[in-house]
């Protein structure tokens, strides 16, 4: 029996592999390299490459400086900078990589997305290495470490037209940490599509009133290009995780098309959550628990879910290889809620290795729900 669901589930990875190529085959491909400062940051990045393979039409890979600067990046349509460090990757760029990449945009058309560190980057900051694209200049550097924490934005009208999913909500959530502040610089063109309405500045020495009010998500029209920032991280929020291949597509100048509601879930977080020191040690008690007893670890499953852990993510698939039956189960049923389509790998060993009839059913079910989101059905 084992041997045969063992054989149905990898059957079943090789035939969506192969509706995934039937079904694009008329599709216009839209290639996006997500930029590695060689190695920084490595969530940042796979969650950036996991998030774009919301869009059945998006094919991304990462991409290096050393490739920017040669003719290898002519392939790729739009670049994705990731959250890391904004002066490591405008150090691994270099002089000559920033030059080529702004004329890239402006002569060629070609599409720039920065997130959080990109989101430094693309600024017209004096005294720090940016790029003049975005049309804004980051404020208050000085104290860059302030602080993070599910936050509060309200898009603008010219973002409720990029995602009018969200056009009819005042509020909506997104994971912050330690984003830029932006301002709008002196004579650009840049536009705000949404605005950050969380204070967030829970490091002794921080300002208060400092990111509320302040732009949230931007874009600018460069020359024959377009460019677009995230303050935040849209890309590791459950459920609005499909707000990077949407502004990826906007500034492709391709058509804006919808995506299912088992990634479009902007109720998924009902409530702003600042990670002060008393939320950081519900954080940190849970995430101990998730190395306790059975009952700790499903109780813990909930509650790093609940409190939006930012690490929640490097736990939850090891526990698909816990000794308890439930806890496996759980862990399974996590990941889809999650959106943990990184973690299929580790699934599909779980289901090889499950012995409990029950429980691979409920994790071959989970595997199908984290193939539909990443468009391996």
């Amino acid at each position: 029996m084992n041997k045969l669901l063992t054989i149905l589930i990898f059957s079943s990875l090789i035939l969506s592999s192969c509706k995934r190529v039937d079904r694009q085959v008329d599709i216009k491909i839209i290639k996006v390299g997500v930029f590695d400062k060689n190695g920084d940051s490595p969530w940042c990045i796979t969650d950036a490459l996991e998030a774009l393979k919301i869009d059945p039409a998006i094919d991304c890979e990462v991409i290096r400086a050393s490739q920017i600067v040669s003719d290898e990046i002519n392939e790729f349509d739009a670049i994705v900078f990731p959250g890391g460090s904004g002066r490591g990757e405008t150090q691994s760029l270099g002089d000559a990589g920033m030059e080529k990449l702004v004329k890239m945009v402006k002569e060629q058309g070609k599409s720039v997305v920065g997130i959080c560190a990109g989101a430094y980057i693309m600024t017209e900051t004096p005294d720090y290495p940016s790029l003049d694209l975005n049309g804004c200049e980051a404020i208050d550097i000085e104290h860059d470490h302030r602080g993070h924490g599910l936050s509060k934005f309200s898009l603008t009208k010219e973002g409720k037209a990029i995602f009018p999913e969200l056009k009819d909500r005042k509020i909506s959530f997104c994971q912050y940490y330690e984003g830029p502040v932006l301002v709008p610089a002196k004579n650009t063109d840049g536009n705000s599509l949404a605005v950050m309405l969380s204070d967030v500045h829970t490091v002794d020495g921080s300002p208060a009133n400092m990111t509320n009010n302040k732009p949230f998500i931007v874009s600018a029209s460069v020359g024959k290009g377009r460019v677009a920032s995230f303050v935040g991280h849209p890309e590791c929020t459950p459920g609005m995780r499909w707000m990077l291949p949407r502004i990826v597509r906007w500034t492709c100048n391709k058509e804006l098309i919808s995506y299912p509601e088992n990634v479009v879930r902007p109720d998924f977080f009902k409530n702003e959550i600042i990670y002060t020191k008393e939320v950081q040690d519900l954080q940190s008690k849970y995430q101990t628990m998730l190395s306790g007893t059975k009952e700790e670890k499903l109780l813990a499953i909930d509650k790093v879910i609940e409190l939006a852990c930012w690490s929640s993510k490097k736990w939850i698939p090891g526990m698909l290889r816990d000794k308890d039956v439930d806890v496996r189960e759980k862990a399974s049923f996590a990941l889809v809620e999650l959106e943990r389509t990184d973690a299929i790998p580790d699934l599909v060993s779980a289901i090889r290795n499950e012995e409990n009839s029950n429980c691979k059913k409920s994790m071959m079910l989970n595997l199908n729900k984290l193939k539909e989101i990443s468009n391996q059905l």
